[in-house]
């Protein structure tokens, strides 16, 4: 099963590579702060990363015999033995999924930023904001984006978003809107979304 988990993981994405692909672009989509956001995102994830792979040596070794096990590796035993998430895993984002969905999952956030990575000069027609570990930094990135269009826009304390629900599949969806940015992966929560109206 460790090694199914070890398999399941996602490569890391070279930082310095991504960062090297940015200094590229001319100066304004260099600048642009959903650039920093992504960024931002890809350590995150590789922090994710490493814990997993980490601690998944760790418990393997302990199962050898080879080091002690601890506590957390006994928790993070019973947890993988449960199909449950190990709570020293559960620290990039919130979710209820069981281990094996929770990995699917993992492995298709951390695809959407990779392809958003391997092509920084065309971001994402439509973010997956779901797949962000801190969605806030995305919002605060669009208002500052906004805010830096030219001399005069607001300012970032004077702006707030106006959001157009939009009919079209996302596959539809080929192009970026002239301000803001599409997304997908909102949940309504005490409500359900009538397509007709």
């Amino acid at each position: 099963m460790i090694g199914k988990l070890r398999e399941g993981c996602p490569e890391i994405i070279s930082v310095p590579a991504v960062k090297q692909r940015l200094n590229k672009l001319n100066k304004t989509d260099k600048d642009s702060p959903l650039n920093v956001v992504l960024v931002q995102e890809i350590q995150r994830y590789n922090i994710l990363l490493s814990v997993i792979v980490i601690s998944l040596d760790q418990l393997e070794k302990g199962i050898k015999g080879e080091v002690v096990i601890s506590p957390d590796l006994e928790v993070m035993m019973t947890s993988l033995g449960q199909n449950i998430v190990p709570i020293k895993w559960s620290f990039a984002y919130l979710s209820l999924k069981n281990l094996a969905n929770w990995f699917v999952d993992l492995n298709e956030r951390y695809k959407f930023f990779e392809g958003w990575s391997n092509k920084v000069s065309m971001p994402p027609c439509v973010h997956w904001i779901s797949a962000y570990t801190y969605p806030t930094g995305f919002t605060t990135g669009l208002l500052q984006k906004f805010a830096r269009k030219d001399d005069k826009s607001p300012p970032i304390d004077k702006l707030d978003f106006d959001f157009s629900p939009t009919p079209r599949p996302v596959n539809d969806i080929t192009e970026q809107p002239k301000d803001g940015a599409y997304i997908t992966g909102l949940y309504l929560e005490g409500a359900k979304w009538n397509h007709d109206k």
